[in-house]
């Protein structure tokens, strides 16, 4: 006969164990607001994108009026 404790498989968990089970839980709870987050402020950066593109189209096109309009007055 072995002298000793008998394994059974039914180890008890360390005290840190539940510890460092929760930070990766909370961690992993997170993720998924963090991910929805970053494709919030990607959106509002591409919206802020395309309107400043727009802005600049705009500021193009009365560029080429203005000097047209100039260029047909020195006529």
């Amino acid at each position: 006969m072995v002298s000793g404790v008998m394994n059974n498989g039914n180890q008890e968990p360390s005290p840190a164990a539940p510890a460092v089970t929760s930070a990766r839980a909370s961690r992993l709870a997170a993720l998924p607001d963090e991910l929805s987050r970053l494709k919030r402020e990607l959106l509002q950066a591409e919206v802020r994108l395309a309107k400043a593109r727009a802005t600049v189209t705009g500021a193009e096109i009365d560029i080429k009026v203005l000097n047209t309009r100039l260029k047909a007055f020195a006529k």
